[in-house]
């Protein structure tokens, strides 16, 4: 017999309203992990098979219907499921890392979303030899909608330092998190393309100096701007976009058999950060971020210089031999990298929409001198 609780779920999933069903999934997810056993938690109260009918109207919602509130709402869950699996070591966790009802909602949500990220990726080759799957990654990211996005230009050219700072902050979750997508990818990986992977980690640990990590960088960042490190709100401001962008490099990580399509979608990341950020980097300085403490930026500045050498090291030393063991698996590669391409696509379009959106400060009206 279902609870109170697990009855108005029902009642919510039974009205067929997108709205409610998006509110319901929030809210008895969000309950299931705030136990520390979300599968007593459910069955006690009969709400197992609650959770698994909101999630997969979730997703029909979200990848069918398009739905863009279902779709935000699904990868958030999806994002607070991966965060089981990379939640800093502490007493008091609970048992709900490995909860097989957790785990289901979690397969099925990639499942569906997967499906939907195939039909994006549209006609792709799966013939190509291992010493021409640089050009082909290359082809694919010089001529793809997201390359050279306007985003870049407009922080190089015209962007307010408020629109700037409101780039950090929708940055930050990927970015702090990148240390361990690298970590993953070392796992069981075959000898010969270690060296370029452990490589990309030595530079994310800042070559051994503590003060020079990666996050360690960005944090710098974020205090000289005087932004409080706070990983829930930023979050809480991401579009689906973003949630998906940062979701798709841990499922990735997270699945051995999708490891090809991994190393595709790290290649694109490492080619495409030189460029982009040499522009943030002029508009940063344009409106005055960094010039009284030019440091303060290393943490972009370094990724110019190092990400031109890891874009094609990750190329040569990691696809290229991976793919001479398996040449089948090219297209699984090119997949991984059209992924990417297309998520950073959507992410960049939200961050547009989103400076645009940004009020600008009234400029001071000149009074005149008699």
């Amino acid at each position: 017999m279902l609870t109170h609780a697990g009855g108005a779920v029902r009642a919510r999933l039974d009205s067929h309203s997108a709205d409610d069903t998006s509110r319901a999934l929030q809210l008895l997810l969000n309950d299931a992990l705030s136990h520390a056993d979300a599968d007593e938690y459910l069955t006690s109260r009969g709400a197992a098979d609650d959770l698994h009918a909101l999630v997969r109207r979730g997703c029909e919602l979200a990848f069918a219907a398009n739905d863009l509130t279902a779709r935000k709402v699904v990868h958030r869950a999806l994002h607070d499921l991966y965060g089981l699996h990379v939640s800093r070591p502490r007493p008091g966790l609970g048992h709900n890392q490995y909860s097989l009802e957790l785990l289901r909602a979690r397969r099925t949500i990639e499942a569906a979303w997967m499906d939907w990220e195939l039909r994006q990726t549209g006609v792709l080759g799966d013939d190509v030899a291992p010493e021409t799957i640089g050009a082909a990654i290359k082809a694919l990211w010089k001529g793809h909608a997201g390359h050279n996005h306007p985003v870049f230009d407009f922080m190089k050219n015209e962007a307010s330092r408020p629109q700037i700072i409101k780039y950090f902050t929708t940055d930050y979750a990927l970015n702090m998190r990148f240390y361990d997508l690298i970590v993953l990818s070392l796992v069981g990986i075959d000898e010969d393309v270690r060296m370029e992977v452990a490589h990309n980690f030595w530079d994310e640990m800042g070559q051994g100096n503590p003060a020079r990590t990666h996050v360690r960088l960005y944090r710098d960042l974020l205090d000289y701007l005087k932004i409080e490190d706070t990983p829930g709100r930023f979050v809480d401001a991401l579009g689906w976009e973003g949630l998906s962008g940062y979701n798709m490099l841990l499922y990735f990580a997270f699945n051995r058999r999708e490891y090809f399509r991994s190393i595709g979608a790290l290649a694109i990341t490492e080619l495409s950060d030189p460029d982009q950020y040499a522009k943030l980097l002029t508009g940063c300085r344009r409106v005055g971020i960094g010039t009284d403490q030019p440091s303060v930026l290393d943490y972009y500045s370094e990724h110019v210089e190092v990400d031109a050498l890891h874009g094609d090291g990750w190329i040569d030393n990691v696809i290229v031999p991976v793919l001479r063991l398996y040449p089948g698996e090219a297209r699984a590669v090119l997949e991984g990298a059209m992924m990417r391409l297309n998520s950073s696509k959507a992410y960049w379009d939200w961050q547009l929409a989103e400076m645009a959106a940004m009020t600008s400060a009234p400029k001071p009206r000149l009074t005149t001198v008699a």
